[in-house]
């Protein structure tokens, strides 16, 4: 059985250089493109365990929910009226900023459809599960 392939890929070989010159030039770079893409995906099956696993153990942002005891300031970019989902600009400290999507806190506010413009101060309170802010007026900033 290894002879008779051996005599196809020769019998094939000798097919390919019976060709003209542009075919030739055609069918190699079609063979090296083939064996580059067979390369490239045993190399992605070999090392998409490896790095897998070093994304899960290297990853310190696991979710951006805040503590119980913290409390972020921020302002509104995009309006909140009701259940609908606005955004919300996080400032800590003086020059670090973050967005985030945001959504009224409270239910009563959520029912009675509350607007709170754009540009408006608020406190986000906390992150619910989808990682959506949840925010309350704040009055006196």
């Amino acid at each position: 059985m290894g002879s008779q392939v051996t005599t196809e890929i020769e019998s094939l070989f000798q097919e390919l250089m019976n060709q003209s010159g542009w075919i030739q030039v055609i069918i190699w770079l079609l063979i090296l493109i083939s064996i580059l893409i067979v390369g490239y995906l045993l190399l992605s099956l070999l090392f998409f365990p490896l790095m897998y696993l070093f994304n899960r153990l290297t990853d310190k942002n696991q979710s951006n929910p805040l503590s119980k005891e913290e409390l972020l300031i921020g302002e509104l970019t995009e309006k909140i009226t009701g259940f609908s989902t606005g955004e919300v600009m996080a400032i800590d400290g003086m020059s670090a900023r973050s967005l985030y999507p945001a959504q009224l806190y409270r239910e009563t506010e959520q029912e009675s459809g509350l607007l709170l413009p754009k540009g408006t101060k608020v406190l986000i309170v906390g992150f619910n599960d989808q990682g959506i802010a949840l925010v309350v007026e704040k009055k006196s900033i």
